[in-house]
């Protein structure tokens, strides 16, 4: 008899191809203002001598492709919890994508639009990951040039984070820096996905590169009491659409 973790293993590599959705974390890569930049310092190296090579990094949070907890905006109540809390089954599972690269710069996706994807694709059944692709990760890059990133994204509207909300979805992500539009100021959708234990991702990166679903993965560190963390967010994708 075949070991079951091998046949798992067989089927993923032979089935299904993985898509790489996180940022490469270098330094001078974009970040929210008032949060610290990324650092990478070299503290051993072979060339001073050093049996090994090792750095330290310096780094918010909030980091390149990155997970939001609830505490991050919810002071308290059932979904003031950090990182290190989260259910990881919230942050596994099926995902969809939903095509918002018509959404102008500091709009918002609405829930009507989230109406006509699922009139076209079927209806969001609950347990799904959601990623909104606005196309904004091609303004990703290092400063100075990475400075395009940082202004005027758009964002989920709170019509739409409620109903995403009532849909039961396990978590929402995005290619901007934030799940709220550059100019909401009162953060909406952070309020109503976090406040109603709904997982936020943001930075995302290559969400072009997925079909309508996949299987996706996105394991922060576990930080304790942690606001948010880093993650390697990727995705399978089935070598034969089905």
């Amino acid at each position: 008899m075949k070991n079951p973790v091998h046949t798992i293993s067989e089927l993923l590599t032979e089935s299904f191809e993985i898509i790489d959705l996180s940022h490469t974390l270098v330094e001078n890569i974009p970040a929210w203002p008032t949060h610290s930049r990324f650092g990478h310092t070299l503290y051993e190296s072979y060339e001073s001598g050093d049996i090994a090579s090792h750095y330290q990094l310096v780094m918010s949070e909030h980091t390149g492709t990155h997970m939001d907890a609830p505490l991050h905006f919810i002071r308290e109540g059932k979904a003031h919890y950090g990182v290190d809390k989260v259910n990881l089954q919230q942050v596994f599972g099926k995902a969809v994508v939903i095509d918002a690269t018509d959404v102008p710069p500091n709009g918002t996706l609405s829930y009507q639009k989230i109406n006509e994807w699922e009139e076209k694709n079927g209806t969001l059944l609950g347990g799904e990951i959601v990623l909104i692709r606005y196309g904004w990760d091609k303004r990703w890059d290092i400063r100075p040039r990475g400075n395009e990133f940082l202004k005027d994204w758009p964002g989920l509207g709170k019509d739409a984070a409620e109903y995403l909300v009532s849909k039961e979805v396990k978590a929402v992500g995005c290619d901007t820096l934030a799940i709220d539009s550059y100019v909401a100021s009162d953060n909406p959708a952070h309020y109503e996905l976090l406040g109603n234990e709904v997982l936020i991702i943001e930075n995302l990166n290559n969400l072009q590169k997925l079909p309508k679903y996949s299987l996706f993965f996105a394991f922060p560190l576990k930080i304790g009491s942690g606001s948010g963390s880093p993650v390697r967010a990727v995705a399978f994708v089935p070598r034969i659409e089905v």
